[in-house]
């Protein structure tokens, strides 16, 4: 059923190579066809983890959440948007956490207790 999956998945991202489509739309076509959910988000990490699939941007949506006040908080969520696997945009998926600018980059080492950090 896995590989059904991921070929399902990878027909979806294939059909919209040009512009892309959005995480939630491809689990939301793939349940709607009697797939599980969770097994669809399962088999679209395994594709990108298997560099068959390219983040190539994201959808940022503002979801107003109600609350004991009446007036609602507004929060951001956000999905990828999935192309198919480019090797010209993969090197972005490598993130460079000790570039120049991070704590390890200027010798100091991070501070891990704030009571620590403040004697």
């Amino acid at each position: 059923m896995a590989d059904q999956l991921q070929d399902a998945v990878l027909a979806i991202v294939e059909a919209h190579a040009e512009t892309g489509v959005t995480m939630g739309k491809i689990v939301d076509r793939l349940v709607a066809d009697g797939g599980q959910e969770q097994e669809v988000e399962l088999a679209i990490w395994r594709l990108m983890q298997r560099r068959r699939l390219t983040p190539n941007g994201f959808s940022c949506r503002k979801v107003r959440k109600p609350s004991q006040s009446g007036r609602g908080a507004e929060t951001r969520t956000y999905e990828f948007v999935l192309i198919p696997w480019s090797p010209a945009l993969d090197a972005q998926l490598e993130l460079d956490l000790d570039g120049p600018g991070s704590p390890s980059a200027s010798g100091r080492a991070p501070v891990k207790d704030a009571s620590a950090a403040k004697r």
